[in-house]
């Protein structure tokens, strides 16, 4: 195989997006497309817990194609963003929920991961609806920003 996304590892359709760096906090920064290509669905800071290029679930963030283009803070943002921003805001709407679960994430997986720290730690916030598919959550989103309109 050749060209440019042969070389550099570029996007590819229907994957994860690669790691294109790290944030301070030490959570990787991802190319903009999630797993099977779909729209990654992020909290405020541009992140959240879900299945990467690897398999493994984690927290991580993704790159947007608007501003801010990687971070807005550091993240989870635990619907805190604001609280951290001095002067210019650049927090998102989010997902809606203090903690954004990509659509689709397997609840167990995700648990085993937070467990490392603290096993009680996603039951202390609201999550989005991460159990319905990618499809499903995109339709559903459209059709919020629709009636929003």
């Amino acid at each position: 195989s050749s060209g440019i996304n042969a070389e550099y590892g570029g996007a590819k359709p229907f994957i994860h997006g690669k790691v294109m760096g790290w944030a301070m906090d030490g959570f990787k920064i991802f190319s903009y497309q999630d797993v099977g290509g779909a729209t990654p669905i992020v909290d405020e800071c541009g992140g959240h817990f879900g299945p990467t290029d690897t398999g493994e679930i984690e927290y991580h963030y993704h790159s947007r194609a608007i501003v801010p283009y990687h971070l807005a803070c550091q993240g989870p943002s635990l619907s805190n963003c604001n609280n951290t921003q001095h002067g210019t805001n650049y927090c998102h709407p989010g997902c809606g929920a203090d903690v954004c679960v990509q659509p689709g994430t397997d609840e167990g997986a995700l648990r085993e991961y937070l467990d490392q720290w603290d096993p009680t730690w996603l039951d202390k916030y609201t999550t989005n609806n991460y159990k319905e598919s990618n499809f499903k959550a995109i339709k559903r989103l459209f059709k919020e920003l629709i009636e929003a309109l």
